[in-house]
């Protein structure tokens, strides 16, 4: 390679498009599903769970998580800077080219890049989540508040030698994934937002 710096601007470009892989969508597409005429019109996880059940559902958050995990631990091994390839990936995953600029909400992405950067933080986040959507059945409330909560992970992690390029990724994806989330901040401010189906599930099971 040819500098940490060239490195880090090839592998950002090579995460972005391995971001931009609209895997629920090709999930969906493979089964005859348009999973952007159903439920949010998102590709994530979330509604590939309501698209396509929740074994598929799950599958695709794996695969989305991989696709910032990935490009993150290919930049730490090439002693590029991970958490500028992994915001790439994530960034990718939102705006995605092959769906004219229109993808995912970034969260499962996020936390495949911060599983491989900071893995306590990033699984105190996983924690944080599971808590909030058990306890409330807002994914969108859970996803902001534990991709938010990553900033400050990273940084009692760290002690009194903060990583400042982690700590300014775990803020750029923060960031990304809030204007991702704009609609459905609008509707958790208006009272509108929806609980989830898997939530009412598991909560009110049918008999």
């Amino acid at each position: 390679m040819i500098s940490p710096a060239a490195d880090t601007i090839i592998l950002a470009a090579l995460g972005y498009l391995a971001g931009s892989i609209p895997v629920g969508y090709l999930i969906a597409h493979s089964k005859g599903v348009r999973i952007r005429k159903i439920g949010s019109g998102n590709i994530g996880a979330t509604n590939a769970i309501r698209a396509l059940g929740t074994g598929w559902g799950v599958f695709t958050g794996i695969l989305d998580a991989l696709k910032g995990a990935l490009p993150a631990l290919a930049a730490a091994y090439l002693s590029a800077c991970p958490g500028v390839v992994g915001a790439a990936a994530v960034l990718g995953h939102i705006f995605s080219p092959w769906l004219r600029f229109n993808g995912g909400k970034g969260v499962a992405t996020t936390l495949g890049v911060f599983l491989v950067l900071t893995p306590f933080p990033a699984l105190a986040a996983i924690g944080i989540w599971i808590i909030l959507f058990l306890t409330t059945g807002y994914v969108s409330l859970a996803s902001i508040l534990s991709i938010a909560s990553l900033w400050t992970g990273i940084l009692v992690a760290s002690g009194s030698s903060p990583e400042i390029s982690r700590l300014a990724s775990a803020a750029g994806c923060a960031f990304l994934i809030l204007f991702a989330h704009r609609s459905n901040i609008f509707r958790l401010v208006m009272g509108k937002e929806k609980r989830s189906s898997l939530w009412e599930r598991i909560w009110k099971p049918e008999n």
